[in-house]
């Protein structure tokens, strides 16, 4: 303090002890320059992670049979989706039964889908596993067409299939030819059927020589000799008069030959004299 003419004047010193003499105030350090503190892991984290793999561990070797068997349970229940009319539930359940009781996961589908189509009436079969313990099938029949010689099918691919028991199957048209002929003669039938079917004549038989001639067997019984060629041909021959000449006469007709460059001949059945008396 200094006194001048008896005024007492104070002095304030504008910069407190310390302070800068900037003009500017110094900036306060904020939360987002301050480093952040490692993160760690304590010791009694480590020690119960350590336990409880060693707990579950433990657990899983006590009880690894019964983990086991329960997801790989026994295959017990085969459920056929698809309806049958040629196979019999029995007959499946026959052939499975040397899968029935394998795990789940060990069944072979394919080996299983093999051993079905070995069944003459399974065309095919779709093998699906259903947890835990089942089977579902799918399964294809053949489509039988005709009838192959003495004891076998057709289906539609012109494939020979031979099933233990055909009787039912006796409504069905009767191919039968060499041996590797199944699809030609499945062709040929097809279209003479288309030639024959408007006039009224059921195509029951066709047969195929070795000597590649060809012979039909119609309504009644009525034999129908064709020959090597023109077959198509010929028949449609027969067609175009079988109205106005054989008709009403096929009934008592045992054969028909087309083997003639124009025309055809007649052989009638013989008459049964068996009821007639001789005087």
């Amino acid at each position: 303090m200094i006194r001048n003419n008896g005024i007492r004047t104070k002095v304030v010193n504008k910069h407190p002890r310390g302070a800068s003499g900037s003009a500017y105030p110094r900036k306060s350090r904020s939360l987002s320059d301050q480093p952040l503190k490692p993160v760690t892991v304590t010791w009694r984290f480590w020690t119960l992670f350590v336990i409880s793999v060693m707990l579950i561990g433990t657990l899983s070797m006590r009880n690894l049979d019964a983990i086991s068997w329960y997801l790989n349970r026994p295959i017990n229940t085969v459920r056929v989706e698809t309806p049958m009319q040629h196979v019999a539930e029995s007959e499946v359940k026959t052939l499975l039964a040397v899968y029935m009781g394998e795990g789940f996961f060990n069944l072979n589908v394919s080996s299983i889908r093999s051993r079905l189509e070995t069944h003459p009436w399974i065309a095919n079969v779709e093998v699906k596993r259903v947890w835990p313990s089942s089977l579902v099938l799918g399964i294809t029949e053949e489509v039988a067409i005709a009838r192959w010689g003495q004891a076998g099918l057709l289906n539609q691919y012109a494939k020979i299939f031979i099933p233990e028991q055909i009787d039912s199957m006796a409504s069905l048209p009767l191919l039968s030819g060499p041996d590797g002929s199944q699809t030609i003669m499945m062709e040929q039938y097809q279209s003479l059927n288309q030639l024959l079917f408007p006039a009224g004549l059921r195509l029951e038989r066709l047969m195929l020589s070795k000597r590649n001639s060809w012979e039909l067997g119609v309504n009644e019984g009525v034999k129908i000799v064709v020959g090597k060629t023109n077959v198509r041909e010929r028949v449609k021959r027969l067609i175009d008069i079988y109205d106005s000449q054989i008709r009403n006469d096929i009934a008592v007709i045992e054969t028909i030959d087309l083997r003639y460059s124009n025309g055809f001949s007649v052989k009638k059945k013989p008459q049964d004299i068996s009821g007639v008396a001789i005087r």
